[in-house]
């Protein structure tokens, strides 16, 4: 005899006693099993893994390169634009003294009684 069978002669009332019973059951293990599974939540701390916060703090407390690669990386970047500053500075004071130079040498030339030889010669007063 089968269950299909049994079920067949039983009253109609005893078969929904029955699956009230089993759904009784499973109502009472899921419910166990989820407030297990609550408490153990609870009690664990969270997976690291989707840990935003922690990441954040990981990554601003990494350690910093040594002083040393940071003074050259520093000296990289800025030494050439450095360069041009002075190049161009250089380049800007050689023509103001050159301008000056002739301004000067004009002038002296320009002077009334030093002809056209210009100035004395060394140990002559």
């Amino acid at each position: 005899m089968t269950m299909a069978s049994s079920h067949r002669n039983q009253d109609p009332s005893e078969i929904i006693d029955e699956a009230l019973r089993l759904v009784d059951a499973v109502q009472r293990r899921l419910l166990t099993a989820a407030i297990r599974r609550q408490v153990q939540n609870a009690a664990s701390p969270p997976p690291r893994s989707d840990d935003v916060w922690a990441e954040a703090i990981r990554q601003e407390t990494e350690p910093e390169a040594p002083l040393t690669d940071q003074v050259l990386d520093i000296a990289r970047e800025t030494l050439p634009e450095i360069g041009r500053h002075l190049s161009a500075a250089g380049a800007l004071m050689f023509d103001a003294m050159s301008r000056s130079l002739s301004a000067v040498e004009r002038s002296l030339r320009s002077r009334p009684g030093n002809g056209a030889a210009g100035t004395p010669a060394d140990g002559e007063q």
